[in-house]
């Protein structure tokens, strides 16, 4: 059963980035538009409903059933895959996609009804938006307005120190795959990475 419920909710995550990829609240009209085609836009929602029933199942896998904790796993890994998809398209990140899953999130920890929790979530808000917000401000083309809320809203659900170790994962993928294109003479030192996939990636290990 618990199987059965994380990937029916992964699978909501999945048609959730599909709707936040074809528009959003933001521009809604053009997903009902794209609703209304057949063609690739159908096949990609199915296609992300199917990644997220994976990731749902893969987290109640490794978390040893349906808890409180993988709830939030798979609330961070919708938002991450939400993301993702808009960043490989685009580089972009969707402010509507951010506050609707932080709104999920503030939920999440309210209904925990630990002041504990909320602080640790406050903490990994705030040192999410310092360490992309820092460099940002110091140079505001390295660094996307969009990767900084995306970065705060992860450390609002993971807390802290959850969002170093996140953080940690993240990076050491992007390093690892940033010197096989270097390699393989793909990109060059200068070139930009998006940030959500390997993000989602330090979730999922």
């Amino acid at each position: 059963m618990d199987y059965l419920l994380g990937a029916l909710a992964g699978a909501v995550s999945g048609l959730a980035a599909a709707f936040f990829a074809q528009g959003g609240f933001a521009d809604w009209k053009l997903f009902v538009r794209l609703s209304r085609m057949k063609g690739r836009w159908h096949c990609q929602r199915w296609l992300l409903a199917g990644v997220g029933g994976a990731m749902g199942l893969y987290l109640v896998w490794v978390c040893g059933g349906l808890s409180r904790s993988t709830v939030g796993l798979l609330l961070l890994s919708g938002l991450l895959l939400a993301a993702s998809v808009t960043d490989l398209r685009r580089r972009q990140i969707h402010m509507d996609c951010v506050l609707c899953y932080s709104g999920l999130f503030l939920v999440y920890h309210l209904t925990a009804f630990s002041l504990a929790a909320m602080l640790s979530a406050l903490i990994g808000a705030l040192v999410g938006t310092a360490v992309l917000g820092l460099p940002r401000l110091l140079r505001p083309q390295s660094v996307g307005g969009g990767d900084v809320l995306l970065l705060a809203a992860c450390g609002f659900i993971s807390g802290f120190p959850g969002l170093l170790y996140l953080l940690f994962r993240g990076m050491l993928a992007m390093a690892v795959f940033g010197v096989i294109q270097l390699i393989r003479k793909k990109v060059q030192v200068k070139s930009s990475l998006p940030l959500a996939p390997f993000l989602l990636f330090g979730a999922l290990i």
